[in-house]
């Protein structure tokens, strides 16, 4: 049987333009939301373009740098979903802030890792640091959710989600656009990477700003 705080919840009015008003009167929302989108500019910069790094960079077959760009860096995300989401839970039980800080603390690993993978001329290397960043960098992934749920009115949850993912994807996909344009104006994928290293800590300083409310 639902709690009276539950049934209260469910009877009250939702509306869409309501809960898109009522998200973005919160900084924390916007915080994430910045956030969201630009870790979506990394991610999808770097799946996006990982072949062709690889083929380039080591003058791979298009076949092995394929192999080398999805066989390593799936995996070793799936992998930092799971570790990302225990981690924070095992936190949790001290420190009601664990579900933003282990995000933070994965950034802080992941954005080095790709820098140096973007500078190494030796195979195993960069693999090593993209299997690191590919594990670390989902941590945020593995916990946006229970970010959303600290900050965001429980009626417009998901909403708020599907904003963000909305908005991630547009991102994500300009970003991919813009580095087909890069790399017609002869700019180096090493370069983007380094690029991508410094979004990463800037999307780990906006998760650090975000203000769970009260009562979460």
């Amino acid at each position: 049987k639902n709690s009276g705080s539950d049934d209260k919840i469910n009877n009250e009015k939702v509306a869409f333009l309501s809960g898109i008003n009522d998200l973005f009167r919160m900084r924390s929302f916007w915080l994430i939301l910045g956030y969201w989108g630009l870790i979506g500019i990394v991610g999808w910069l770097v799946v996006g373009w990982l072949p062709t790094y690889y083929k380039e960079q080591f003058n791979l077959s298009q076949s092995m740098a394929g192999l080398y760009a999805t066989g390593y860096l799936y995996p070793a995300s799936i992998a930092g979903l799971l570790l990302g989401g225990f981690l924070a839970d095992r936190w949790s039980r001290t420190n009601r802030l664990s579900r933003i800080y282990v995000p933070v603390i994965g950034l802080c690993i992941a954005a080095p890792c790709i820098f140096m993978a973007s500078y190494t001329t030796i195979l195993p290397l960069a693999i090593i640091f993209f299997v690191i960043y590919g594990i670390t960098r989902v941590f945020g992934d593995a916990n946006m959710m229970p970010i959303l749920c600290m900050v965001a009115d429980p009626r417009y949850r998901a909403t708020g989600f599907g904003v963000l993912n909305f908005f991630s994807c547009i991102i994500g996909g300009i970003s991919l656009y813009a580095g087909g344009a890069l790399r017609d104006a002869n700019i180096e994928l090493g370069r983007m990477y380094q690029f991508a290293a410094l979004i990463i800590i800037i999307c780990a300083f906006l998760l650090f700003m975000v203000k769970p409310k009260s009562h979460s």
